[in-house]
């Protein structure tokens, strides 16, 4: 038998849809003749895999392939069978069952855990809360619109941050079982240290629980209910440490002794540079400060009060209302405006943890960051 185009699964002809039972039928039939499906594939020349796949129905059968499976079997119940139940499919068909095939390996290669066995399993549950707020905090998700609509996660840490690198690659295994791989490096040169999950099925995962496709301050995203409605302190400092790690900064008095910990998280408004004359501006990073703000009049009220109550960083409540369930006492406030290069104003949020606060927050492992723990240390 000539080879018409590729080998095995994907050469250049049509394709024959057959009923499972009888595709399998006919490829035990055809190797009934050499005993091993090896030795058929051989004798087909194509590869042992094609072969499998074949059997198993998880692949369709090239005409020339099918034909010369009948003429081993040598049964003429089976051919007449075979000719009445056969559907011949065009290659633009099978391209897409082809496809349909990879994303379902792939989707066999993962784990990702239902409501269920997040209730069901306390390690499951934290480890995957972090991997929510990691992506929340530092990530990224990112659809690319071609032919497969394949689904990108991707994650940035500071070049100094190798530890935290490696508890995400952890948890992504232990969740997921997908291996990110070593930390890469950006192709911009900017000191940072990224990694990547190419999977559509993990990017949806996490768009279904709360994390954004693609620019995140744009979005009022909010951590899963599984999370905010947890009683276990486990879950929640799980939850709170990357954003404590990955967006969190330790604050000093003038002395160099511990003050306390903040986090900033931006939020992005409608409110361009005509609603907010750019002479507003008092720093040379274009924003505007709390008490310039709040002495702005904006549509019947001041600055201040309008983008409290109409641009709240809801994710950074969560992360306080969790914080308060653990005994801390964190404020949020609207620390400025930033004003963006396309013309609009970011609203930059700040929690706050005081010096107790903030030890407590080490002790009990909210706090994992080398670097972090040792300045908590210093400025003790």
């Amino acid at each position: 038998m000539t080879p018409r185009g590729t080998r095995g699964a994907y050469r250049k002809e049509e394709r024959v849809q057959l009923p499972a039972h009888l595709q399998k039928k006919l490829v035990e039939a055809a190797a009934s003749r050499f005993g091993t499906l090896e030795k058929l594939a051989k004798e087909l020349e194509v590869p042992k895999s094609s072969v499998h796949y074949y059997r198993t129905g998880r692949l369709t059968l090239p005409v020339s392939v099918m034909e010369r499976m009948l003429e081993l079997a040598e049964d003429d119940g089976l051919t007449k069978e075979v000719g009445e139940a056969a559907v011949t499919k065009d290659r633009t068909w099978a391209n897409s069952y082809a496809a349909g095939v990879h994303r379902e390996m792939c989707r066999e290669r993962l784990r990702l855990p239902t409501t269920e066995d997040l209730e069901r399993d306390d390690g499951l549950r934290r480890k995957s809360a972090a991997v929510v707020s990691y992506v929340m905090a530092e990530g990224s998700i990112w659809i690319k619109h071609n032919r497969f609509e394949a689904g990108m996660v991707n994650i940035t840490f500071a070049d100094h941050e190798t530890d935290l690198y490696e508890h995400f690659r952890s948890l992504c295994k232990d969740v997921f079982l997908y291996d990110i791989g070593p930390p890469q490096r950006p192709g911009n040169g900017a000191r940072a240290i990224r990694g990547f999950m190419c999977s559509r099925f993990i990017a949806d995962w996490l768009v279904e629980n709360g994390v954004p496709i693609g620019e995140k301050s744009a979005t009022d995203m909010s951590l899963p209910d599984w999370v905010i409605s947890s009683t276990d302190p486990e879950t929640m400092i799980a939850a709170i440490q990357p954003w404590l790690d990955g967006e969190g900064s330790v604050m000093f008095n003038v002395g160099g002794a511990l003050s306390g910990f903040c986090v900033a998280q931006s939020r992005h408004t409608d409110l361009d540079f005509v609603s907010l004359p750019l002479q507003l501006i008092e720093a040379h990073d274009r924003g505007i400060g709390r008490s310039v703000a709040s002495s702005t009049r904006y549509r019947c009220t001041n600055v201040l009060r309008y983008v409290e109550s109409t641009w709240k960083s809801r994710a950074l409540c969560d992360v306080q209302d969790l914080s308060r369930r653990l005994n801390t006492r964190p404020t949020t406030h609207l620390s400025r405006l930033r004003l963006k290069d396309n013309g609009l104003w970011s609203a930059v949020w700040m929690l706050r943890y005081c010096r107790s606060d903030t030890m407590d927050l080490a002790g009990m492992g909210a706090i994992l960051g080398t670097r972090k723990r040792d300045a908590i240390r210093r400025g003790k």
